[in-house]
């Protein structure tokens, strides 16, 4: 299995992030209606915003655990012909290593660590996947 590298990587987050704008519109929405988000309700603000934050992480996370888990794939990874896999077996990623993942990628791309130790690594792994054990490969869709 051949490693997916940085550039389709990079596609698909951005893919991700474009298919993740509208839940977080909605989502946000929803939340500052229920929680009484605006100028005429003052309070409390930075509790709100905190609360809004960790809905938004929680909710981005729980997508990506689920759809990295047990062999399944997101939209974007399906249509660029990425694969979560097991580094030691191949195989699929349990649900932990998927948590892991996901955890820890929050920090590394938010900081930008992912593509600097992407670029240092020569199998080009991330620090997501070096710390769950995982591998991204990428598998051409047969026509």
């Amino acid at each position: 299995m051949q490693s997916a590298g940085l550039w389709r990587r990079f596609v698909c987050m951005g893919y991700e992030g474009f298919l993740l704008l509208g839940p977080t519109l909605v989502l946000g929405f929803l939340y500052a209606v229920i929680v009484g988000q605006d100028q005429g309700h003052p309070g409390h603000e930075e509790a709100k915003r905190t609360g809004l934050q960790i809905l938004m992480l929680s909710t981005y996370l729980a997508y990506f655990v689920w759809g990295w888990a047990k062999g399944r794939v997101t939209l974007p990874m399906q249509t660029l012909g990425l694969r979560l896999v097991d580094a030691q077996s191949g195989g699929p990623v349990s649900t932990r290593q998927a948590l892991v993942r996901g955890l820890v990628g929050l920090v590394s791309v938010f900081s930008g660590l992912w593509l600097v130790v992407g670029l240092l690594r020569p199998d080009r792994q991330t620090l997501h996947d070096w710390a769950a054990g995982t591998r991204l490969v990428y598998q051409p869709r047969s026509r």
